[in-house]
């Protein structure tokens, strides 16, 4: 015998002997039989049946097979002789086979108390389950898995109506065909009872023919891992349903005065409403021009104070402007006079030349000639950038200019752009694509507040190094101004409410929220719009949009949108 079948014998629960039929020895036995015996297999192989089945009756059975009557036995108590000398009680089972023509006898045994044991807790466990069945309030049906009765509860049966002869037939689908025609929903019913294998749960109502209503469920009844049939779980919900739909019926009887009683408030109401709606919009609108106001008073105080400033500086920057220039002409003067001096030295002695090479030696005559050029460059450069930064501040002082006129507004980029140099050149590069913008008839010092509040918006958004690029633009009906930053982005939430009054995303004591509503109002005031777009973790683009004909400046138009 091969290993593998050894293997499968040793590890059989039962008592397993291969008998010889002609000589009744044992020729094969496997590890629970020789374990239980007390024998090892190899002294149990070659020992007569005989010696191990010690009951009379077993005997006679055995020389009947030697004289050739063999017959299969099925679950017979027997008594097995152990190496010991004990008796154990067995029930045992013979099968009749042919090896190489030569008759054999496959003895299986097991303990007769195992076997009393197991069939006992298998009657307790069925009564038990019939107990529950019985005493449940559902009737319960128990199919197969393939689609026969196993089982039913009395309860079912009632519920049905299943007649007496057809319960005692035994006649499955005649059986399950009279409950399916009992029910409205026939094929859905019909449906469920055939799906005996499938894995899901299920929850249907039914509507019998006698206005019954029943609530069935069914889940699938595993043995280990597989499905070996279905159990069904019906309820009479008659009651409960009649119950519900009074309760629905009552509800909508009260729910119907209810309307009626609250018709002439809800018209009152509606007119209150409607006209304390009307007083929100006012007081919204009210509150955006103070708000608005108050932020031009603000733009406007900094103006003056900005060309106080202005002011103040530009009188010794002139007089400053002035004595460089006088300075810059002595400078040149002297270097002549310097020059013919060292010309006159080629005339002169060793003795009185001496000291004069000494001085020039001592104090660098030839680097002081080129710096000295070079400081008086560096001086008139820093003048120049003084007196620009002087001009942008007194242009940007006129932000409550009155009257139109006409403007280049990338030259106005510029100077909002040095303006505001300090806050930005240590957040961002600038990075200008400038287009060449035909000039626009406008409020151009109010169209830099716009730039400026974007510029430092853009900066703030930019927590580390990042870059800040200035496109402009235009076509046949309008030109465009572009500010975008590679900043942290706007939240989707919050695109829709940036240019509420007060609305801002800064830190208290940051931002008052005004600055982009006060630009929307500039934009609005134009006749052109401002366009977002943004991404969280890549920046922001803000794009003012200018109608090139401004004739009719002031009147009513859509001024943002988000994209």
């Amino acid at each position: 015998m091969d290993d593998l079948a050894t293997l499968m014998l040793d590890h059989c629960p039962q008592m397993v002997l291969l008998v010889e039929a002609s000589t009744l020895q044992i020729v094969r036995a496997n590890a629970p039989a020789a374990r239980t015996l007390g024998y090892t297999t190899e002294q149990l192989v070659g020992m007569s049946v005989t010696e191990v089945e010690s009951a009379l009756q077993d005997v006679f059975y055995w020389e009947e097979v030697r004289a050739g009557q063999q017959q299969e036995v099925t679950h017979q108590d027997s008594e097995y002789r152990c190496a010991s000398g004990d008796t154990l009680a067995v029930t045992k089972s013979v099968r009749c086979l042919v090896h190489e023509g030569a008759p054999m006898l496959l003895v299986q045994a097991v303990l007769a108390q195992e076997q009393r044991q197991a069939q006992d807790a298998l009657a307790r466990t069925l009564s038990q389950l019939r107990a529950t069945l019985e005493s449940t309030g559902n009737g319960i049906l128990v199919l197969d898995w393939q689609g026969h009765i196993d089982g039913m509860n009395q309860l079912f049966g009632k519920m049905w109506g299943i007649p007496q002869d057809l319960l005692q037939a035994h006649d499955d689908a005649g059986l399950l065909d009279f409950i399916v025609r009992s029910v409205v929903e026939t094929e859905l019913f019909r449906a469920r009872l055939s799906a005996v294998v499938d894995e899901r749960e299920t929850h249907d109502l039914l509507h019998h023919h006698d206005a019954r209503v029943f609530e069935l469920g069914s889940r699938p009844q595993y043995l280990g891992e597989q499905i070996v049939g279905r159990v069904f779980g019906c309820q009479d919900i008659t009651e409960r349903v009649r119950s519900e739909q009074a309760l629905r019926e009552s509800r909508d009887q009260l729910e119907q005065r209810v309307q009626a009683r609250t018709a002439d408030l809800a018209a009152a109401n509606e007119t209150l409403q409607a006209e304390k709606a009307h007083q929100a919009v006012l007081i919204k609108r009210l509150e955006e021009a103070q708000n608005q106001l108050l932020q031009s008073e603000r733009m406007a105080s900094i103006g003056q104070l900005a060309a106080g400033v202005a002011h103040e500086i530009n009188n010794p920057v002139g007089f400053v402007n002035s004595n460089l220039g006088s300075l810059q002409r002595y400078v040149t003067e002297l270097m002549e006079l310097l020059g013919a001096y060292e010309q006159a030295e080629t005339t002169m002695g060793a003795a009185a030349l001496a000291p004069i090479q000494r001085i020039k030696q001592d104090i660098d005559i030839d680097f002081l000639r080129e710096d000295v050029a070079s400081l008086m460059a560096e001086s008139q450069d820093g003048l120049k950038r003084v007196t620009r930064i002087v001009q942008d501040l007194k242009d940007f002082s006129h932000v409550d200019e009155s009257e139109r006129q006409w403007a280049d507004l990338e030259a106005g980029l510029e100077s909002t752009l040095r303006v505001v140099a300090n806050e930005i050149k240590y957040k961002a590069d600038v990075v200008k694509e400038f287009a060449g913008l035909p000039q626009i008839e406008c409020f151009p010092f109010q169209l830099n507040q716009v730039f400026m509040n974007l510029l430092v918006n853009a900066s703030h958004a930019i927590e580390e190094r990042g870059t800040i690029t200035l496109r402009t633009g235009h076509d046949a009906q309008s030109l465009w101004v572009e500010v975008q930053d590679t900043g942290k982005g706007i939240k989707p939430e919050h695109l829709q409410k940036i240019f509420e009054p007060f609305f801002t995303t800064k830190p208290v004591g940051q931002g008052t929220g005004l600055g982009l509503s006060l630009s929307y109002g500039i934009v609005q005031k134009h006749d052109g719009r401002i366009e977002v777009h943004s991404e969280v973790g890549r920046g922001t683009t803000f794009r003012v949009v200018l109608p090139k004909n401004t004739s009719q400046l002031g009147s009513e138009h859509i001024a943002a949108r988000v994209v």
